[in-house]
């Protein structure tokens, strides 16, 4: 067994968790992503080659919302879904 890359103290209640892979957003590929339900932002991290997180970004936290659920379509676009019912899609400008 190996020990986790990264711990959260207090922990951020993680919702889904996926690795970015699409074309909309080419600096994001083979980022982690996740829904932070109690600290109410998605959370993603950057991964070296070796493994090792070399940098965390929390984004939509003006929200205020529970992230549930993240996924990605076809053209690489990423949308999530909050316990409030709502649907976002992330696409670059």
């Amino acid at each position: 067994m190996e020990q986790p890359k990264k711990v959260y103290t207090p922990s951020i209640a993680p919702g889904s968790l996926i690795v970015y892979r699409g074309n909309a957003f080419p600096n994001w590929e083979g980022n982690l992503f996740s829904g932070a339900l109690k600290l109410r932002h998605l959370n993603r991290l950057v991964i070296d080659d070796s493994g090792v997180v070399i940098k965390e970004e929390r984004l939509f936290s003006s929200l205020n919302e529970r992230i549930r659920s993240i996924t990605t379509n076809k053209q690489g676009l990423l949308y999530f879904a909050t316990d409030s019912g709502k649907i976002y899609r992330i696409k670059p400008y």
